[in-house]
């Protein structure tokens, strides 16, 4: 089973566009929030993410602000500026859509289980899970799922926990395909299920 991986699209159309069309075909596509905030496509990522086949995917804190108006997240004032934005131009359907995403999604792959959150299990959208976050949390996290998938950072990165106890566990972050952060390149992960590979892909 092919997994595709992303996050943190932020209103980016072109972005998501660009994944969907070097992609192609996937088994499951996992989507770890954040459609929209920031880009000037919001009604446009959205329209995408509804039509993707077999999608799968949580909100993110950016989605949480604008669907309810909060910008107490919002460090400066264009990005409250930007949700208020947001708010005005996203249709009704749109807005709905983006108001149905569950905050954790959590499913069976292939006999494994796998939760989906936008920040961390612990801070659900505004959590920060870093590829230099310590390894006893990161496996603190992988001790209640055997495939993480967060986002919220913009740093793509992959854990893996192999252990006698615990088997083999994943946490994934596939970063952003619009807006990397610390030097990282734009991206996505796709994962194959067969060998439980991941590979971080740019865009």
């Amino acid at each position: 089973m092919k997994l595709l991986i992303v996050s943190d699209v932020h209103g980016n159309a072109d972005a998501l566009d660009r994944i969907i069309m070097k992609e192609k075909q996937w088994d499951l596509f996992v989507f770890a929030g954040d459609a929209v905030g920031r880009g000037p496509e919001p009604n446009e990522v959205i329209e995408t993410l509804r039509d993707v086949e077999n999608f799968v995917g949580v909100l993110g804190n950016w989605d949480y602000a604008v669907i309810t108006g909060k910008v107490d997240m919002a460090r400066k004032e264009e990005d409250k500026e930007n949700v208020e934005w947001t708010r005005s131009v996203l249709r009704e359907e749109n807005m709905y859509w983006l108001q149905m995403l569950p905050m954790v999604k959590e499913l069976d792959i292939d006999s494994k289980k796998m939760t989906i959150v936008h920040g961390s299990p612990d801070v659900i959208l505004y959590g920060y899970v870093y590829p230099w976050t310590d390894k006893s949390a990161l496996r603190t996290y992988l001790r209640e799922t055997e495939l993480l998938v967060v986002g919220h950072t913009h740093i793509p990165f992959v854990f893996e926990w192999k252990t006698k106890t615990w088997g083999h566990r994943i946490l994934i972050n596939p970063g952003s395909p619009a807006y990397p952060k610390s030097g990282a390149k734009p991206s996505y992960a796709v994962l194959d299920t067969e060998c439980w590979r991941v590979k971080i892909k740019t865009v």
